[in-house]
C-alpha cells in the first residue's frame, strides 16, 4: 500500500512539474508575438512607419522604398501594411528589403 502511495505521490510531482514547464513555454512564445511592434507616423505630407523590438527602434522608414524621390506613403494604411510586411520577414528571418512589385501589390502606386 505504501508503494502504492509513493507512486501516486511522484506521479503527482511529475505532473506539477511539466504543468509548470509548460506554461513557463507557452509565456515565452507569446512574449516574442509581442517583442516586435510596428508605429506610423506623420512625415511630411504623408505617413512613415517605424519598427521596434521592444521599446528600441530598429528601423525608422519617412518614405516608401523604391521610390527614387523621397516620396512618404499616402496614408496612414499604406505605411501601416508594409511596415507590417517587413516585420513579417525579420519575424521570418528574410530580408527586410521590399521590391517595387511587393509595394504596388500593397498599396498600387505606380512610380518609377
Amino acid at each position: 500500500m505504501t508503494k502504492r502511495i509513493l507512486v501516486l505521490m511522484l506521479l503527482f510531482v511529475i505532473s506539477i512539474i511539466l504543468l509548470i514547464y509548460f506554461l513557463f513555454t507557452l509565456s515565452g512564445e507569446n512574449k516574442n508575438a509581442d517583442m516586435y511592434s510596428v508605429r506610423t507616423f506623420k512625415s511630411g505630407n504623408g505617413w512613415g512607419y517605424q519598427i521596434n523590438k521592444k521599446e528600441k527602434v530598429i528601423i525608422v522608414q519617412p518614405y516608401m522604398p523604391c521610390i527614387k524621390w523621397n516620396q512618404p506613403f499616402p496614408d496612414e494604411k499604406s505605411a501601416q501594411e508594409i511596415g507590417e510586411l517587413v516585420l513579417s520577414k525579420i519575424k521570418n528571418n528574410e530580408d527586410p528589403s521590399i521590391t517595387m512589385e511587393e509595394l504596388n501589390e500593397k498599396i498600387s502606386i505606380y512610380y518609377n
